[in-house]
């Protein structure tokens, strides 16, 4: 009988040893098969949530569209502000032009000769007006009518003479006054069009930030919960190699205590046990 043990120590022992490298064969397999089935699992996690990718992409070019407008919105505004600023001077040389020819009836030659500075003043002013085009924004072509008097002015020849018997200097007290409503006009309707540009400006700014905030909400739990069910997923399949691998731990464990109690026992070299084998 005591040569039976010795023998199942043996068979014991060689289980154990075997067992090790089929085991560590095997485990590496398992853990490649479950690295690829991760792989596989993230990437159908990150290429989910389609309405939501596609409510993304949609603000996406929503503020890319809003972005392109702004420049240019800017650009009209900044141009009628420039032509604002002209107007408001044409107003005070047109105020000047109306009375070159004096305050009573006689024109003298002096006074022809205020009228034609002050007259060349104001066209070269209006040569400096420029005109801007939004869709937006409708300015009943104030601007393009104003550079219409350029010719108009260019045509008058007041002379020494009388304002109101003189066809010449009745045309140019005329076409002062028809200058000066036309400015008046173009003055008010400048003054809306840079509001309505600012206006404009300030409603693209707000819908920017709200699709800045949308998407800023989007991304951030989108990221959020694909994070969240990668992570679950890789430690699912952690906890199950963690398992394997205790599992093979234990009836290693098994083994080897078993190959233990199997084997004859052997005191330790010098023990005084020694004297009774």
């Amino acid at each position: 009988m005591a040569e039976i043990f010795p023998l199942a120590a043996t068979f014991a022992n060689i289980g154990l040893f075997a067992s090790q490298p089929d085991f560590e064969l095997q485990f590496s397999q398992l853990q490649n098969t479950i690295i690829r089935r991760v792989n596989k699992e993230i990437k159908r996690i990150n290429e989910s949530g389609a309405s939501d990718r596609q409510t993304i992409a949609k603000l996406q070019r929503d503020g890319l569209k809003l972005a392109d407008s702004l420049p240019l919105i800017e650009a009209y505004r900044n141009g009628n502000s420039n032509n604002l600023g002209q107007i408001q001077q044409l107003l005070e040389d047109a105020d000047t032009l109306s009375s070159a020819l004096g305050e009573d009836d006689a024109v003298s030659q002096a006074e022809v000769d205020a009228f034609n500075a002050k007259r060349d003043e104001i066209v070269e002013r209006l040569n400096n007006l420029y005109f801007f085009v939004l869709p937006d924004i409708v300015d009943g072509n104030t601007i393009q009518t104003l550079k219409l008097e350029i010719d108009n002015l260019n045509a008058l020849s007041p002379v020494v003479g009388s304002k109101s018997t003189d066809q010449e200097n009745i045309d140019a007290t005329a076409a002062v006054s028809t200058l000066q409503n036309h400015l008046l006009t173009a003055l008010t309707t400048t003054q809306n069009t840079v509001s309505l540009a600012l206006d404009l400006e300030q409603n693209i700014q707000a819908k920017q930030a709200e699709i800045l905030a949308d998407f800023t909400d989007l991304t951030t739990v989108e990221a959020i919960r694909k994070a969240t069910e990668i992570e679950n997923i890789k430690g699912q399949f952690a906890n199950l190699l963690i398992a394997i691998s205790l599992s093979f731990e234990t009836n290693s464990s098994f083994a080897f205590t078993l190959n233990k109690f199997l084997s004859p026992f052997r005191p330790e070299p010098g023990s005084v046990l020694n004297l009774f084998i």
